[in-house]
């Protein structure tokens, strides 16, 4: 397959999952003036909540932010939804120990505080946690989906192998739609 249809099938995909996803979520900011990068970013975040099958059963989907919030009080509306039947809750947290307790964590370390990046990382190894982050080359890292802004766009990696050393499934669907899986 050339280069040209490569690109061309790749935007396909974004464009099917902002309109089947993304866009639908989003229609009650419509006639704000501007999105906040990270309130389109927690829209992705629930959507790979969507996409992704843990080995165990729980009434509970606990979602994780380790280091500094950048969302604010945006990734509280997903606080108390259901989700594949799982209800949702936020927690913030500075401990490592935590991390091990939570579904999904949102990996906010940035230098010169790496290490505890790293930490982190090695403490969740094989654990059944989605790791998510927007931190540069987190995919090549070992994180599990990797945000990141490309030509103005918010789009993904996934680290497929991660995820599934960790026992996690993530969907087909979701996996054509990013960027580059790994």
């Amino acid at each position: 397959m050339s280069e040209h249809k490569r690109n061309r099938l790749w935007l396909k995909h974004c464009l099917l999952f902002a309109t089947l996803f993304i866009a639908p979520s989003l229609s009650s900011y419509a006639n704000a003036d501007a999105i906040s990068e990270y309130v389109i970013k927690v829209k992705f975040i629930h959507n790979f909540i969507r996409f992704t099958q843990w080995p165990t059963e729980s009434d509970e989907l606990k979602i994780c932010i380790y280091g500094k919030d950048p969302f604010g009080l945006e990734i509280d509306k997903l606080n108390g939804k259901i989700t594949n039947q799982r209800k949702i809750t936020i927690t913030r947290t500075q401990l490592i120990e935590e991390v091990k307790s939570c579904d999904l964590v949102f990996l906010n370390i940035q230098p010169p505080k790496r290490h505890l990046f790293e930490r982190a990382l090695a403490e969740l190894n094989e654990a059944a946690v989605l790791t998510v982050s927007d931190a540069n080359k987190a995919a090549d890292y070992g994180v599990m989906i990797e945000l990141n802004i490309t030509k103005d766009k918010i789009a993904f990696r996934v680290n497929h192998t991660a995820a599934k050393n960790s026992d996690l499934k993530i969907s087909a669907k979701l996996l054509r739609l990013a960027r580059e899986v790994i």
